[in-house]
């Protein structure tokens, strides 16, 4: 076993390596040049077109698909809104320094253009399956656009097996944490979870859309509020820490407060690495999960990833940030799993369960979430009414996470991600005249997609 890891964890290193980073950051930057910074330049359109638009009295949208773009948006989010977001922040804070901080800000908001790409081009090429519900992403992109079936076959074999490593691991956090914080056996909680997994499985995507749609909202909710109260009780710190945080993202040693120096490059790797692993820009993830909305035009929902982003990295991995630097964790020394832990634990004892519910919360969410794509990715090689059976070993492996060891499991999944990403980078660079004629004719005026005409 110990030689299995040992192989996994090379291979993982090498797959992972910098020129998969640099390569992910590219492509990102060459779609922020050549929409002209569409996520800054139409910030306030994209804020109002997804956050605001859509709950006004009244308001329908209107065209084709399966879910409402929120639910589209909040099923995304519970994928990407994960434990990476409090303890992953903590770790890249813990080996990259303050620094990482920026370096994940500048990895979100070229995320932000590789995410907007790539639901473009998932709109453009879904289809409607055998069961009525709209499927898309890589695997149809990739046969429909680039003509390559065998290579889209391969993709969605990978999903299905990283998606079922993906339910094991987040399924062992909760059985973890729940274990941890009031005591009750890991088997216990399987069966549990694995109810609380199939009430809505089973009830297909639509099922999932209305659950997510009322879940991420409080879930966020829930974790801001409280990482804004540990703020607001450290506020005076905040300025300094602003200024630290730029500071050491380009000076070449730059510690906070008692820690030990970092240099540029460490705080460049970990904050890009941690940047790109919360917000899954260029997973092909988002293409798999917007596909489903129902939207009258691709760009309008592809904008909704851009504002995926703003929530998952900007807000919710900024807030992690300052909760660990403005509190003084650094200098105890813990390990990063217990940072942000120890850090709402200075506003009151009981903030600590803050913490465990959010990471609770967080994994419970993204379970449902992978099973959508092991369906999605299943459905485009045997059809929807076989890949429909899915649901029942993806919750057999539920009750396998909540009782087993899966350091193994960690590194195989990070194989099979690092192999998913590389052909969805291909494909959607050799797409991107798609992406670029579905901007212009959004964004002209005369086409009439740009009006108001919501009550």
């Amino acid at each position: 076993m110990q030689g299995l890891e040992n192989f996994f964890k090379h291979l993982a290193d090498m797959i992972w390596g910098n020129w998969l980073i640099i390569t992910l950051m590219s492509v990102g930057l060459y779609y922020t040049i050549m929409t002209k910074f569409i996520q800054i330049r139409k910030l306030p359109f994209i804020v109002y077109e997804t956050l605001i638009k859509p709950f006004k009295k009244g308001y329908k949208q209107k065209g084709e698909g399966t879910l409402t773009p929120f639910q589209a948006l909040c099923t995304a989010l519970a994928s990407c809104v994960g434990n990476g977001n409090i303890v992953g922040v903590a770790t890249a804070i813990v080996g990259g320094g303050p620094g990482a901080v920026f370096w994940m800000w500048l990895a979100a908001l070229l995320g932000m253009a590789t995410k907007y790409a790539e639901i473009t081009i998932g709109m453009l090429y879904r289809e409607k399956a055998e069961d009525g519900t709209y499927v898309g992403g890589p695997m149809y992109y990739i046969s429909k656009g680039m003509r390559l079936h065998w290579l889209a076959v391969i993709f969605s074999s990978c999903l299905v097996l990283q998606i079922s490593g993906g339910n094991l691991i987040q399924s062992n956090a909760v059985a973890g944490v729940v274990e941890s914080m009031f005591g009750i056996p890991p088997l216990v909680t399987a069966f549990l979870l694995v109810f609380a997994v199939g009430l809505v499985v089973i009830g297909g995507v639509k099922r999932l859309g209305q659950v997510t749609e009322k879940l991420i909202p409080f879930m966020a909710g829930f974790y801001i509020i409280g990482g804004i109260c540990v703020i607001v009780m450290n506020i005076d710190m905040i300025p300094n820490i602003f200024e630290l945080i730029f500071k050491s993202a380009f000076n070449v040693k730059a510690g906070a407060a008692g820690a030990a120096g970092y240099s540029v490059r460490q705080a460049l790797r970990y904050g890009v690495a941690r940047g790109l692993y919360s917000n899954e820009a260029g997973e092909g993830s988002a293409p798999v999960l917007h596909s489903a909305a129902i939207t009258d035009h691709p760009v309008r929902q592809a904008l909704y990833g851009i504002t995926e982003i703003l929530i998952d990295t900007v807000v919710i991995c900024t807030i992690t940030s300052l909760v660990v630097l403005s509190s003084g964790v650094l200098e105890t020394g813990a390990k990063a799993s217990v940072l942000v832990s120890i850090a709402f634990g200075q506003v009151h004892p009981l903030f600590k369960y803050i913490i465990g519910i959010s990471m609770i919360l967080f994994a419970y969410s993204t379970i449902p979430a992978q099973w959508y794509f092991g369906n999605v990715g299943l459905t485009y090689i045997i059809g929807s009414k076989k890949a429909s059976y899915f649901k029942y070993p993806f919750l057999g492996f539920t009750i396998i996470g909540c009782i087993s060891s899966l350091k193994l499991v960690w590194y195989i999944q990070d194989c099979i991600l690092g192999l998913l990403i590389i052909p969805n980078l291909i494909a959607i660079i050799y797409l991107s005249p798609k992406v670029f004629k579905s901007t212009k004719e959004f964004f002209d005026p005369s086409n009439g997609y740009l009006e108001d005409k919501s009550a």
